[in-house]
């Protein structure tokens, strides 16, 4: 198998936007097997997988759009995740919302690094 031809950067782009929302989804197993909360609470989780797998597919196929669309995706989740921090109240979930919110930050400051407009525009960047 062919391995991805990318800058470290943004594989790690990529591995931010898809593996945050999967831990999300994992941490949300705990209310629902131990407190039989609804199957409602995977709607945040899936909606960022979902946007950060588009993200990612663009970042894969080189298209210039994915750049914006990352970085709004970054915003938006981190905010909601800095919400989230500050009305959590079971300590697990204040850290992971803080964690999210920091790989959030980070993932926008790369989708900002000169690699990252490299890999998408080549040499014209």
């Amino acid at each position: 198998m062919k391995s991805w031809q990318a800058p470290v950067e943004v594989k790690v782009i990529a591995g931010l936007l898809v593996g945050l929302p999967v831990a999300w989804a994992l941490l949300d197993l705990i209310p629902v097997l131990s407190a039989g909360a609804s199957l409602a609470i995977y709607r945040m989780p899936a909606l960022a997988l979902l946007l950060g797998g588009v993200v990612t597919t663009g970042l894969v196929l080189k298209m210039g759009s994915a750049r914006i669309g990352g970085l709004v995706v970054a915003v938006v989740f981190a905010l909601l995740h800095a919400f989230l921090l500050l009305g959590a109240e079971l300590w697990f979930n204040k850290l992971f919302s803080g964690l999210s919110f920091a790989g959030y930050g980070y993932a926008f400051v790369l989708l900002n690094s000169m690699p990252l407009k490299r890999h998408l525009l080549g040499a014209n960047a």
